[in-house]
């Protein structure tokens, strides 16, 4: 029973076979090909070491050069504190090497970063080739070469580079699987993996491309195969996830960051009982079973599930049993124009009431409504990732909903939607289960997969309008079998115009826009941490003098040691521990200013010196406001505070405050 419907799941897809087009290498097109991929390779080698030491360090990068550094001088990746860093050690020894081998710059932290970047290029093509066809593929290598974030992941001393890398590996080498059917390949890709984890544990969230060949090519043994795999990729991670939070102590109150992790609007939400579901679910089984109508009882349940998800404010749930009801149902037939409107109405109807209510009831701002009307799972994952590209989104977004009309009208769809499922939409959706809004970086382990499926919608697209435009044209054209979409015939004029279409995707994918500013590394887009830390130097201060930043890791890393972390304390919560009966900073040991009153109190110390408060160009979205929130800005901008330094990103400050006279201190 398994293998038939392993069988009938597998007939779903057309797979693709890009080396049976006019496209297959040889002879001078083969000469011309090296040469492109040479030449894009190069050409991305070359903006990733463009000004690669020109700013200094910024973000995250802080929390890789401190154990770096330890790595060099003791032997072991500790923090300030004593504590041991646990992550993406891999990469800590690679960047001890870089340090050891060319000295401690900026350069040298970031040289393992911008190697791993080129290494990405050079994967690329191969993992494109399962699905591309040469000029498509070259596109797809272009576009990870030329990629903004890209270029931005490896000119920083960050894992996120070696996580796109390491899932990059993993396909390429689940793939040949699939093609040679040699178990050794799925061996060696389940070790790319667990490496990709040790680098960052989001690589878990690319483990569901194992399954891809089973259900592709609807093989028993493949699909049980790629399950132990999964399983092992798991238990790696368990493992890995494991060990790196034994490292880290126990916060004050992980609830209490910067951000809640919930739609805002929830709060005035009635609670509705689960009792009440039930009793809901009543009329919405006999309403879709009425719209139904004789196309299966699971259409039924999937629309009757989507109201009762409408009801419960899960609107993102509610869309997905909705067009699941809607392609199970319309397989087996046309259904009913009529009844299909009254269901949509009646999907209306409850929308406007709720949102009217929500509303009314001052449920919060227009974007906090919509998110606690979307409910879980969260649909701001999906929104995040646009970060990287919106065309690829759209593209993949289109090629979805192409692929749920095709399936509803019973034919084939391309193979590259599963990778799509897979590796991009199963992914995004577990993820928003998880977690309200991330970053675009935390969906770092889906990228390939976007840019993959996106190309090869792409492809899809370019070849069904140059077949539609055939057939319209002429029935007696030459045609020839092109990869992509087995079984279609194209003109032989298609690989011209395919190169075309497949230049301006990748123009559009990558938006050039942006493409010079990546390049152009320079404090015009990054923090001068570095400026601010030199500039304090310079000054010389005194044993009674007292440093305060705001980015404290920064400072540390570069001033070797600052008295006090500046920063709202519930922005510090969780990165706070007691340690001698003070609650400090884990990475340094570092104790907390985190009011403004606590700041003033500084001020009023008889015993000082001059105070340096180092700020930060970061976070600047809000004009650092939340950051220097429970009256932090007010204490900075009154007296005795005074600016001496402005760095060249126009937004790192340094505050001074002179030492108390000689004859204050001693009346005090």
């Amino acid at each position: 029973m398994i293998s038939q419907l392993l069988r009938d799941f597998g007939a779903l897809f057309v797979v693709s076979d890009p080396g049976a087009s006019l496209d297959r290498p040889g002879g001078q097109r083969d000469n011309l090909r090296r040469l492109l991929l040479v030449l894009i390779v190069a050409a991305g080698a070359v903006i990733r070491f463009w000004g690669l030491g020109a700013v200094g360090l910024h973000g995250d990068e802080k929390t890789m050069a401190l154990p770096v550094m330890s790595l060099v001088e003791q032997g072991l990746p500790l923090m300030p504190s004593g504590m041991f860093y646990p992550r993406a050690v891999g990469q800590l020894y690679l960047m001890a090497a870089a340090v050891m081998a060319f000295g401690q710059s900026e350069w040298a932290l970031r040289l393992p970063s911008a190697l791993c970047g080129v290494l990405l290029i050079v994967l690329t093509w191969k993992v494109g080739s399962r699905f591309l066809t040469l000029p498509w593929n070259l596109a797809l290598t272009a576009a990870v070469a030329f990629l903004p974030s890209f270029i931005e992941d490896a000119q920083t001393a960050r894992m996120y580079v070696f996580l796109v890398t390491s899932v990059a590996g993993a396909m390429a080498l689940i793939f040949a699987w699939e093609r040679s059917g040699r178990v050794q390949y799925l061996v060696a890709a389940v070790l790319t993996m667990l490496v990709g984890l040790q680098f960052h544990t989001l690589a878990i969230f690319a483990s569901f491309l194992v399954f891809l060949p089973g259900l592709l090519q609807g093989d028993p043994r493949k699909l049980w195969a790629g399950a132990l795999a999964f399983a092992v990729i798991v238990a790696g991670f368990v493992v890995i996830n494991a060990w790196i939070g034994s490292e880290y102590p126990h916060s004050v109150d992980s609830d209490s960051g910067a951000v809640f992790n919930g739609p805002h609007a929830g709060g005035v939400i009635p609670h509705l009982k689960y009792v009440w579901l039930w009793v809901v679910s009543v009329p919405a089984c006999v309403f879709s079973l009425w719209v139904a109508a004789r196309h299966g009882i699971l259409m039924a349940l999937l629309l009757a599930a989507a109201l009762v998800a409408e009801v419960t404010l899960a609107w993102h749930l509610a869309v997905l049993l909705g067009i699941s009801g809607w392609v199970i149902g319309r397989r087996r037939g046309s259904l009913s124009p009529q009844r299909l409107a009254l269901f949509f109405a009646v999907s209306g109807a409850i929308a406007v009431a709720q949102a009217v209510y929500l509303v009314t009831h001052a449920a919060g701002s227009p974007q906090q409504i919509v998110g606690a009307m979307l409910g879980w799972p969260s649909v701001w994952p999906f929104i995040s990732i646009v970060g990287y590209s919106a065309v690829a989104v759209l593209l993949v977004t289109g090629s979805l909903a192409c692929g749920s009309w095709l399936l509803a009208h019973r034919k084939p769809v391309p193979d590259h939607l599963l990778l799509v499922v897979l590796g991009l939409w199963i992914p995004l959706l577990m993820i928003g289960f998880i977690k309200w809004n991330i970053p675009p970086r935390y969906a770092a382990a889906q990228i390939m997969p976007l840019l993959v499926g996106a190309f090869a919608a792409a492809q899809w697209l370019a070849q069904w309008l140059v077949t539609r435009r055939v057939a319209r044209a002429t029935s007696e054209a030459p045609r020839v079998l092109v990869g992509g979409t087995a079984g279609n015939a194209l003109p032989v004029g298609f690989p011209t115009w395919g190169a075309v279409a497949a230049v301006l995707a990748c123009i559009l994918i990558v938006n050039p826009l942006y493409v010079a500013q990546a390049v152009d590394s320079s404090y015009a887009s990054h923090p001068d941490h570095k400026g601010a830390a030199e500039f304090i130097a310079a000054a010389h201060p005194g044993p009674r003098d007292i440093i305060v930043a705001e980015d404290v890791l920064q400072q540390t890393y570069y001033l070797g040691h600052v008295d006090y972390w500046l920063v709202n304390k519930q922005v510090a919560a969780p990165f706070m521990h007691r340690v001698k009966g003070r609650w400090v900073d884990f990475y340094t040991d570092t104790a907390l200013i985190g009011t403004g009153e606590e700041l003033e109190q500084l001020v009023e110390r008889p015993d000082r010196g001059a105070i340096y408060v180092i700020g930060s160009g970061e976070n600047q979205e809000d004009g650092r406001r939340f950051m220097r929130g429970l009256g932090i800005a007010q204490a900075l901008q009154s007296q005795p505070f005074r600016p001496v330094y402005r760095g060249r990103d126009g937004l790192t400050q340094v505050w001074k405050v002179d030492a108390p006279p000689p004859s204050v201190a001693k009346g005090r």
